[in-house]
């Protein structure tokens, strides 16, 4: 199908440990005062070839544009990293690269699993907000129910409507006196309003009464808004305390937590770093354009005052019967998961805690214990190491340079583990099981699931190797313009003709204009290391086990076809490599060959058929593999990855224009608008996704269809079988 892709990473499922076989088990590392018999010892000489770019990038000598200015401060460009005239490759990104592999393929311990232990957030839907209801903190643990009217202060476009009456705009939990009646859709709404405390007197006319209260401001956080909150309570009305299902000090923890939560995912430059059109900074509770990142931030994510759960705060409740079971900032707010991802992952998964609980990659490539667990020992040196990684062509040869600012690459996805569709097993015992379609989003992280994995990035397979990584021909914006069914998904478009999202004449592709998009969301690249570039280094190993060195080999040896991901730009299709090992030099030597050596002090060491003794250690691997179900789930994943899908693109979700022809996959939106389709996703009714929505990022394998992009119409949202969703475009923040 035309709207069928790839997302760029997936998981290779990550099972219990208890059930492998005997030696992929726990245990303690060999000690390093002697070399065991059966165990090899040597050096295994390696050939790496790039299949796609990789970008090598030289962080220290980066530079800003040479014209900076309006939004593009904090956009740098950075060259190749070269050292004696060639590209420089560390070992130690080669030795990361491995070290996953080798993970992922013994189905070891993670190495590291840090930051995962608060429960994460989620955005509820609008049906959430029938149960909420204003409250007054009078003091602590003591919760008055308010009332509620609309307060209008902006008009169509965002502009604000005050002055009005004499009065400027309330400011965010200011004291008013308002006239409140009874409006459309039998809403209460404010009629005007003083300053508590002023002796101005306010004339009523009928259905109008007079009631103190406090202006609840969030600002233009949500596009189309034009009305903000008041609290208030009924003149003369006696206040009755709310409640409590839990005691105060925890729903007063579950408020930090949440408050957490929200400023969490958000960074300072998200915040405090944007800019106005004309290049002057903007306040968090400003609101400068249209779209992500351009609407005002609400103050409880910015402002510390607004936080703090005290006396004559105000803020919402969560109700069920006539109990207070939450405190939320905003009436349709996000909320906490139950359970955090730390929670889900089973014990035999997680870092090594003490010396003698090792796993295979971590008695071959070395251990540290987790930060403030105060064991000893508390490291374990591994005994893999990775020698100096040299380039065999010179920069003129392996460096593709670009001109002037250079090219702008395409904005990176951050981590989102928060998107549990995608994160998430239906069980911890079955981690290549997705959670299934349809779950609603509230239930996604809840005891009894799993997570799935570790995190690999697919081979963009089926790309034309000349055309795909060039800047094409003709006038077109090169990520408009398809090579094969790829669109240049490394490269970030050109600014958009307007924020409407119109096509071009013939409908194909994004108007967009001559100016290239660079700001602090992405960076610019002088160059990369070109296809076929061969670099060479050697693997120094010491007293290996067969199956610890056959696992190495197998990865060193995968089929032709078959590519590991290294560098910067992965999900892009950037740093495929080939690894293939150079048998002629590769010596190795068993414990009993260096202890007859050793004995005699005179008589070399006899040279070994290498390839034999690697063919002989990945045979016992393999063999181990077959003898675990499990072991050949995670190799069937591992390869599939390595080998990509040439009949699908690979690149983040994103929804299709609806004026795009059938035939005509959905192009890289210039406005970066991603999130579109995982609104989409989420559209429910009655509390559920609607039918086919919902979706999880399906399994490796047969299992599962593919993920398709959602057809969406700028004035009603996302369609699907003639049906209309709510506007994409309206985000509360």
């Amino acid at each position: 199908m035309t709207g069928e892709f790839l997302n760029p990473y997936t998981f290779i499922p990550a099972f219990p440990r208890e059930g492998l076989p005997e030696p992929l088990r726990d245990g303690p590392p060999p000690a390093r005062d002697l070399l065991r018999p059966g165990c090899w010892t040597g050096r295994i000489g390696v050939a790496l070839t790039v299949q796609t770019p990789l970008l090598l990038l030289d962080t220290a000598r980066k530079t800003p544009l040479t014209d900076s200015g309006n939004g593009t401060e904090g956009h740098f460009v950075y060259p190749v990293r070269l050292r004696d005239g060639r590209p420089h490759l560390p070992a130690t990104s080669v030795k990361g690269m491995l070290r996953a592999a080798y993970e992922a393929v013994t189905n070891s311990r993670l190495g590291v699993f840090e930051g995962h232990d608060s429960p994460l957030g989620f955005r509820r839907d609008a049906g959430f907000a029938l149960g909420m209801v204003p409250v007054y903190i009078a003091a602590q643990g003591v919760l008055y129910k308010f009332q509620q009217a609309v307060l209008r202060m902006y008009d169509k476009d965002g502009v604000s409507v005050y002055p009005k009456d004499g009065q400027e705009a309330p400011r965010h939990l200011e004291r008013l006196r308002a006239l409140v009646r009874r409006g459309k859709n039998n809403q209460t709404e404010v009629v005007r309003f003083v300053r508590e405390g002023t002796k101005e007197v306010q004339a009523r006319e009928s259905g109008e009464r007079i009631v103190n209260g406090v202006a609840f401001v969030t600002g233009l956080n949500i596009e189309g808004k034009t009305c903000e909150r008041f609290f208030y309570r009924e003149q003369g009305q006696k206040p009755k305390a709310l409640k409590l299902a839990r005691p105060w000090h925890e729903l007063e923890k579950q408020w930090n937590d949440l408050i957490r939560d929200y400023r969490g995912v958000h960074d300072e430059a998200e915040l405090f770093g944007r800019r106005r059109a004309d290049g002057t900074s903007a306040g968090p509770g400003e609101r400068i354009g249209d779209g992500p990142g351009q609407l005002a931030w609400s103050p409880h994510i910015h402002e510390d005052d607004v936080t703090v759960l005290r006396q004559g705060s105000v803020c919402y409740a969560r109700l069920e019967g006539d109990q207070v079971t939450a405190l939320y900032p905003v009436l349709v707010p996000r909320d906490l998961y139950p359970v955090s991802p730390r929670e889900l992952l089973p014990e035999s998964l997680l870092p090594a805690c003490r010396y003698d609980k090792l796993s295979p990659a971590d008695r071959v490539f070395g251990w540290v214990a987790p930060r403030g667990s105060g064991v000893r020992p508390a490291a374990y040196r591994g005994r893999l190491r990775i020698g100096p990684v040299a380039c065999e062509q010179d920069a003129d040869e392996a460096v593709e340079r670009f001109d002037g600012d250079g090219l702008p690459i395409s904005i990176l996805g951050q981590p989102k583990p928060q998107q549990g569709r995608f994160y998430l097993a239906e069980s911890a015992d079955q981690p290549d099981r997705p959670v299934r379609d349809g779950t609603p989003k509230e239930k996604l992280y809840r005891s009894g699931r799993g997570l799935r994995g570790r995190k690999a990035y697919w081979h963009h397979a089926g790309l034309d190797p000349r055309q795909h990584w060039s800047e094409g021909q003709g006038r077109w914006d090169p990520t408009q313009v398809r090579v094969g069914s790829h669109y240049r998904e490394y490269r970030r478009s050109r600014a958009a003709h307007d924020d409407k999202g119109l096509p071009t004449p013939d409908k194909k592709r994004y108007r967009t204009t001559d100016a290239e998009q660079r700001d602090t969301q992405n960076r610019s690249i002088k160059g990369w290391v070109r296809p076929k570039t061969t670099f060479r280094f050697a693997i120094d190993v010491r007293d290996l086990d067969a199956h610890e060195l056959g696992a190495l080999v197998w990865l060193l040896t995968l089929p032709a076809g078959h590519f590991h991901r290294l560098g910067l730009g992965r999900p892009l299709g950037f740093g495929s490599v080939r690894l293939d090992i150079d048998v002629e030099n590769t010596r190795l030597h068993s414990g009993e060959q260096f202890a007859d050596y050793y004995r005699s002090l005179s008589t070399p060491l006899s040279d070994g058929d290498g390839a034999k003794i690697l063919e002989a250690a990945r045979e016992e691997f393999v063999r181990l593999v077959k003898s675990s179900d499990q072991l050949v789930t995670v190799r069937e994943a591992m390869l599939a990855v390595a080998r990509g899908n040439p009949e699908l693109p690979v690149h983040y979700p994103r929804t299709r224009p609806e004026w795009l022809p059938e035939n005509v996959p959905a192009p890289p939106d210039p406005q970066g608008w991603n999130y579109k389709w995982f609104t989409e996703n989420e559209r429910s009714e009655q509390g559920r996704p609607v039918s086919g929505r919902g979706r999880a990022l399906p399994g490796l394998g047969n299992a599962g269809a593919p993920l398709t992009t959602y057809l969406f119409d700028e004035q009603g949202g996302g369609r699907d079988g003639g049906r209309t969703g709510p506007s994409g475009r309206r985000r509360s923040r």
